[in-house]
This record gives structure tokens, C-alpha cells and sequence, in this order.
């Protein structure tokens, strides 16, 4: 089967040219379309604060109001604003906070957003980040690392930007999750990948998005993330059902086993 660009967002904001860098190419998609928890296919990406942090907090229970209020007067680095929903949580309960993004859509919304709260807003690469070291108290990504074109390298600046004591927390996507097999498999029985070449891991950019989209079992994230004290790997999803039709009993069950959303908390010794 053909995959016209007409037909599926996460093609159509592919730009395979082999000319451009690679992490010219991952800023080309999130360009296209910025995270603003709207589905792909729309074509409008603005949202208002209001707007953005509802659908934020709607659409990832591991995280609430709460867990925002605990950085009062702490330096906050957000890496990857996207629309600025969680950079606008941590200062409306007293942070100072940083935000970072790799494209200038995201950019503007964030300032947009985040207006009258104390959040400053900068076009910054992850992977080489323009800050001294030791400069935050807290790192905060959610669902961002896992897309850039040299994970590594951005979580070494995590570590680097990093206060010794300080803390953070990044989410990425767990490949041992039943999204990562299932939707793969469909893909590549159903629509037939597997005879054109395809791998689980290649026809992520069918169904996932950004240009890159890295996943990490718990064990290699631990790796990942050397030189800093992990303090707990958790696993979550989404609100939505994991698989349509299951009981509320099952689909929390599965989402704590297998959800797509690996998250560690860690320190800086």
C-alpha cells in the first residue's frame, strides 16, 4: 500500500532531503506541526494557555495541578515547550522558569502563552544548549528527548545544566510498550510494511510522531541517563483506553506494565 503525504500529517511534515542536517530536518517537522495536544490532522496549531494546559493535564494523568506547585522560587528549565502548557504551570506556582524549543512556532506561542508569568523563552537546540553549567535547579522535558536527532548528546546537557543536588524528571517512549507492538504490527501485517523492508522500529513514522522518535526499554533509559542518580522509573500512558473496551480495572493494569510513556526522576550528585 502507498502512504501519500495527502493521506497521513506525520508524512506530509517529513522532509527526507538529503541535503538538510539532521536535526534541520527534526526542526522542518515540529515546524509544521507544533505540540499543541490538537490531533495531527488540524491543520491550525494556535491554542491559548487555558486551552493548552487543559488538554495537557487531560491527557496525561501521571501528571496534575499538584506536582507543579513544588518548585516555588527553583530555577526550572522546561526542554521542549511545545505550546508552553507546562512551562505556564510551573510559574503560576512560583517558579522562575526557563523554556527552551527548536523552532520558532514554538517559540511564540510559549511567549504568547505564557505572558505576565515569569517564563523566559528561547530558540535553543537541546543538544548543545547556550547555558553555564550548573545553572538550573530542575529539568523538566515531557515527551521531548526521545525525538531529537542525537538523544545522548541532549541528555549529557541535562546533566551539565544541571545543579549538583538539584532534580528533574524526563519522559520518553517505552518500547516495551503494547502501542509500540501492536500499532507496529498493524502496520506491518496489515498494511503490509514487512515486505517492503520495514521494521517495528521504522514504521514508528507512520503512527508517531516527530522526525525522530527513539524508544528505550526502562533498562536502556537507566543507561542513558549515567552520571545522574535515577530515583524511580515509572510507567504511564495516556488517559484514553490502551486497547478500546477493556474494563477500567485492565486498562490501569495494563498502562502501569506496558504504557508508552517511560519516565525517570532523577538527582545530580
Amino acid at each position: 500500500m502507498s502512504e501519500s503525504k495527502a493521506e497521513n500529517p506525520y508524512i506530509t511534515a517529513r522532509h527526507d532531503e538529503p541535503e538538510m542536517a539532521a536535526q534541520e530536518r527534526n526542526r522542518a517537522w515540529w515546524q509544521a506541526l507544533p505540540m499543541t495536544y490538537e490531533g495531527w490532522d488540524k491543520s491550525d496549531r494556535t491554542t491559548t494557555r487555558e486551552v493548552a494546559t487543559k488538554k495537557f493535564l487531560e491527557g496525561n494523568p501521571w501528571l496534575d495541578r499538584q506536582f507543579f506547585t513544588r518548585f516555588a522560587g527553583k530555577r526550572v528549565l522546561e526542554i521542549g515547550c511545545g505550546s508552553g502548557a507546562a512551562s505556564c504551570l510551573f510559574a503560576e506556582g512560583g517558579a522562575k522558569v526557563t523554556s527552551i524549543d527548536l523552532t520558532p512556532a514554538a517559540v511564540e506561542m510559549t511567549r504568547q502563552n505564557s505572558a505576565g508569568l515569569d517564563v523566559e523563552v528561547f530558540e535553543m537546540d537541546a543538544e548543545a544548549q547556550q547555558f553555564p553549567d550548573a545553572t538550573f535547579d530542575y529539568v523538566f522535558s515531557w515527551g521531548v528527548l526521545h525525538h531529537s536527532s542525537n538523544a545522548d548528546k541532549a541528555f549529557a546537557e541535562v546533566r551539565r545544566v544541571l545543579k549538583p543536588g538539584g532534580s528533574g524528571l524526563l519522559m520518553v517512549y517505552n518500547r516495551l510498550s503494547l502501542r509500540y507492538y501492536l500499532k507496529g504490527l498493524k502496520w506491518l501485517v496489515l498494511r503490509g510494511r514487512m515486505f517492503r523492508g520495514d521494521s517495528f522500529a521504522s514504521v514508528q513514522r507512520f503512527f508517531t510522531d516527530g522526525y525522530y522518535h527513539r524508544h528505550f526499554t526502562p533498562r536502556e533509559f537507566q543507561l542513558a541517563l549515567r552520571g545522574l542518580n535515577v530515583t524511580r522509573i515509572s510507567i504511564s500512558h495516556m488517559a484514553h483506553r490502551m486497547i478500546p473496551g477493556t474494563p477500567a480495572w485492565l486498562d490501569r493494569f495494563l498502562k502501569r506494565k506496558y504504557g508508552w510513556l517511560l519516565i525517570a526522576e532523577f538527582t545530580r550528585p
